[in-house]
């Protein structure tokens, strides 16, 4: 392969704004400069979009093996011959079973190593769900294929956050929590800012889950019995890591841009400010896997589906980023035998560091 990496580009669902993000992405020879992308879709699909959004045509590259891949084209694979019908804005099980096919197909593909690294554009769970997808959404399917602890971070210019709990229903968060586990959960995130972002030394922030931090055990012991033991193993480690922060207090008193890396509890937590500061360019990062993963960090957007509206910053920053985490786990690890051996390098403040394409 060429050292412009090979990035798979998995199609989503075609009911939703993953079609016009390809294929405004992709309309840009800019993009050739920096990757070879392979597309996981039909030709169908790509000139329905096309013709309905009054693009120019795509030159594509049927691959059916790694030797057909070219550089400088968007190379297709194609991922179905099922008959299906385009209804965008408007979800059905046949969006959710191509996504799915791609999906299966470009991790079949990364495994066999025709592709090196993958970028998903958005799905919908539920018509996944319903055509056979048994795990809960891309990083769960990422961490099964590839058997590894995968901890997803939500990324952008400002801010790199994770949760200790995940796709958890709010209900049962107080209950998934354990001193393991979010011990656990900081070390992660220590070792990805180190490995994949470039951080010598990462300054980690943890939150508290109940309001007010708990306000010393009068609306929850969470903090005092299992988030402060927790900090305090992952500092005897070596680790930079402040907290517990009442959650409402620090994001408002702009506290987070202050650290390399935010731990929440749960979802909700940590998503909500970040998507606040950082929905039209943010990134989702699964970390922790032998590969490189991002998607944008947003959803189908059925709403402006089909209607030539979709903002392609997140999808764009998704693709460079993982040119940066090439860059960064070759210096981290410095190409040696043995991933045991690091090699300490400055900080260097996540930038994207390339032209706008939109």
């Amino acid at each position: 392969m060429s050292n412009k990496p090979y990035i798979g580009i998995t199609i989503g669902d075609f009911n939703g704004i993953g079609p016009e993000l390809i294929l405004k992405t992709l309309g840009n020879s800019l993009v050739f400069n920096y990757c070879t992308p392979v597309v996981y879709a039909t030709s169908y699909i790509l000139k329905f979009y096309t013709d309905l959004l009054g693009y120019a045509p795509l030159e594509t590259n049927i691959v059916n093996r790694k030797e057909d891949i070219k550089a400088g084209v968007v190379n297709l694979r194609i991922c179905s011959t099922d008959k299906i019908e385009i209804t965008p804005g408007i979800a059905n099980v046949q969006g959710g079973k191509l996504a799915f096919d791609a999906l299966k197909l470009a991790v079949a593909d990364v495994k066999d190593g025709v592709i090196q690294d993958i970028l998903t554009a958005p799905i919908d769970k539920q018509m996944c769900a319903e055509a056979g997808m048994t795990s809960n959404g891309h990083t769960h399917y990422f961490a099964e294929e590839f058997q590894s602890e995968v901890q997803m971070i939500l990324v952008n210019d400002d801010l790199r956050v994770a949760m200790v709990t995940g796709h958890t229903a709010l209900s049962n968060v107080a209950g998934a929590l354990s001193l393991d586990k979010i011990t656990d959960t900081i070390k992660l995130l220590n070792h990805n800012l180190k490995s994949d972002f470039g951080i010598k030394k990462p300054k980690i922030a943890v939150l508290g889950v109940n309001p007010h931090g708990g306000d010393n055990g009068l609306m929850g012991r969470e903090e005092i019995d299992l988030i402060k033991p927790a900090i305090a193993q992952a500092q005897e480690a070596g680790i930079l890591v402040i907290g517990p922060y009442p959650p409402d207090g620090f994001f408002g008193s702009d506290n987070a841009r202050n650290f390399d890396g935010i731990v929440g509890m749960y979802h909700d937590q940590v998503l909500i400010p970040f998507k606040q500061v950082a929905f039209k360019d943010g990134i989702n990062f699964s970390a922790g896997l032998p590969i490189i993963r991002t998607s944008p960090d947003h959803g189908t957007a059925y709403d402006i589906a089909g209607k030539g509206e979709a903002d392609t910053s997140s999808f764009i920053n998704a693709m460079y980023l993982i040119n940066k985490v090439h860059r960064n786990r070759a210096a981290y690890f410095d190409q040696s035998s043995t991933p045991l051996s690091f090699k300490e390098h400055r900080r260097e403040k996540f930038s994207i560091g390339v032209p706008d394409l939109r």
